[in-house]
């Protein structure tokens, strides 16, 4: 009896025990599994807290129309949103203080919705405001005594200058702010081609005068032929009937419209400008638009929709009654995927000095995103590196606004009255000059390739190409003519008569000026070195760049050289 109680007490200390040690276990377990969430909890919120802040502004309903871009960007960015407000004051707090709660600087600055609405006839209000500041430049009734800016939402510490980059979606309602934030997203993922390495320019008159115009039209193609690479491709319309880049002037904003539509990196339009339309241009007796809002629908670009950069005033008026140029421009299904343009009166010499910056930023420093690219063209442009070279870190390479610097301050102050500060006009062009798109929008960079080229060649020789690529895909090889050459077709008239004569030649001269790549082959080739040879054609003597292009699947590399070419004996 002893022995079966003690055997029975035995079995149930045996049980208790290992309900005890399971329970124990489950216990641990949980305990462990507790310990875990909470330790992935802390390190998701380190790793969140690691990333650079982005600060969202938009109307408190329009939340949701964020989600599929936040999203896409949460690997990079984590997000503070922060609800418009009905004045400019206003919300400049709320974003003070949502820059404050993020610990650092953030990265970026994403201002959604339009700052002009109309809610009924005569009726308006701003989604989201602009800040509206006295213009400090004053030249007699040319400029507007204020002018409308996003650059003092990111001025932290109250310098005049932004401290991060901005940009703005001028939606008017959720499902177009969505769509916009949707292009983004299409636009990082076009793959490689020869849209990736254009650029086109569409200039109108300058109407400063012959000899001012001359001089400022040398100057815009010196910028462009020694701060772009000579690996772009460069569509060049100036509406002017003297000049070899102008088609048929009755035909050309289709003309210069047909090659943006191919695709390229970026639209530069260089010219005067209001606030829903481009200049216009003489023919004859007549004045005809360089670009007016209807002209926004034929804007139909799938490959790669270019960064419009408008040099031109009143052109970025987004706080106008009316859909600025720009707007216009945004509201297309496949336009431009971003405007950077001024909100009231331009002039030269800023234009010059911010567009140069653009130009250093973008192909000497290769900035990776287009706010960033923006803001740092402000910051350089606002801090006179001449005058205080501690304050800017320089990069290596080419400096376009250095090499031109003599030039161009003496081309304004004659063109400007004796007291007027250029400083001060460098300056405004920081507020005066917006970003109309994603700030966080990437530019897609080639990768560099090594390349071996002979320095002299003969017409008629066959050369030797060596070189290296690091992505497999179909190689194009280029030999082109220097930017700064016409072929000799290219023939500019005298006068304009309007005679069918005169169309065929200026046709002939449009297309000979946009077409300097005089041989071509391709090939396909894996990854590593290749070798080639490459036969210069009879016909070439001179200055000419011989340019390789490798595009793979996702990834593109470009490389390119120097050569002249002698005739042959």
């Amino acid at each position: 009896m002893k022995q079966r109680i003690n055997s029975q007490s035995g079995s149930w200390v045996g049980a208790w025990l290992k309900k005890l040690s399971l329970f124990g276990m489950q216990a641990v377990a949980c305990l462990g599994a507790a310990y875990w969430d909470l330790d992935q909890e802390l390190y998701a919120q380190q790793t969140a807290s690691a990333k650079p802040a982005v600060i969202l502004v938009r109307p408190a309903d329009w939340s949701k129309s964020l989600d599929v871009w936040k999203a896409y960007r949460s690997g990079q960015y984590r997000f503070i949103e922060v609800d418009s407000a009905p004045s400019g004051l206003e919300l400049r707090k709320r974003i003070a203080v949502a820059a404050s709660d993020a610990g650092s600087t953030p990265a970026a600055l994403v201002l959604c919705g339009d700052a002009a609405l109309e809610v009924s006839p005569n009726r308006w209000r701003a989604l989201t405001p602009g800040m509206l500041v006295d213009t400090q430049i004053q030249l007699a009734d040319a400029t507007t005594k204020e002018l409308c800016t996003d650059a003092l939402y990111g001025d932290f510490d109250g310098d005049g200058c932004p401290d991060l980059a901005i940009g703005r979606l001028p939606a008017k309602t959720p499902e177009e702010l969505e769509r916009m934030l949707r292009r983004s997203i299409e636009y990082e993922a076009i793959g490689p081609g020869p849209w990736n390495d254009r650029v086109h320019v569409t200039a109108g008159v300058g109407g400063f005068g012959f000899l001012a115009d001359t001089a400022i039209e040398t100057v815009t193609r010196r910028f462009l032929t020694d701060g772009i690479p000579p690996y772009f491709h460069m569509n060049v319309t100036v509406a002017s009937c003297t000049s070899t880049y102008c088609p048929n002037p009755w035909k050309l904003r289709e003309s210069y419209i047909e090659r943006i539509n191919q695709g390229g990196l970026f639209w530069v339009y260089i010219g005067h400008g209001q606030v829903n339309e481009l200049d216009h241009y003489r023919v004859a007796d007549q004045w005809l638009p360089i670009g007016q809002p209807a002209d926004a629908s034929k804007f139909r670009c799938p490959t790669r929709p270019p960064i419009a950069l408008m040099l031109a005033c009143f052109t970025g008026a987004y706080d106008a009654r009316v859909d600025c140029f720009s707007e216009h421009l945004l509201a297309q299904a496949q336009g431009p995927i971003a405007v950077i343009g001024g909100s009231r009166v331009t002039m030269p010499y800023g234009l010059s000095q911010f567009a140069s910056e653009l130009i250093n930023g973008c192909f000497r420093d290769r900035i990776p995103t287009l706010g960033a690219l923006v803001f740092e063209a402000k910051r350089r442009v606002w801090i006179d590196d001449e005058e205080s070279p501690s304050a800017l870190q320089q990069a290596d390479g080419f400096d376009v606004r250095k090499r031109y610097r003599k030039i161009v301050t003496d081309m304004a102050q004659a063109l400007n009255p004796s007291d007027h500060d250029l400083t001060l006009e460098r300056r405004e062009h920081v507020r005066l000059m917006n970003l109309l798109g994603d700030p966080l929008l990437k530019i897609p960079y080639p990768a560099p390739m090594d390349l071996e080229v002979p320095s002299k060649a003969a017409s008629g020789e066959t050369i030797a190409i060596k070189g290296h690529s690091s992505i497999a895909g179909k190689l194009v090889i280029e030999l082109a003519m220097a930017r700064d050459r016409l072929p000799e077709t290219a023939v500019a008239l005298r006068s304009y008569r309007g005679t069918q004569e005169d169309h065929q030649q200026m046709d002939l001269n449009y297309q000979a000026s946009n077409q300097l790549v005089v041989h071509q082959m391709e090939r396909s080739i894996e990854t590593g070195v290749f070798h080639l040879d490459f036969l210069v054609p009879e016909s070439c003597t001179g200055r000419y760049v011989l340019c390789a292009y490798v595009y793979g699947d996702r990834d593109w590399s470009v490389g390119s050289e120097k050569i002249v070419i002698r005739k042959s004996k």
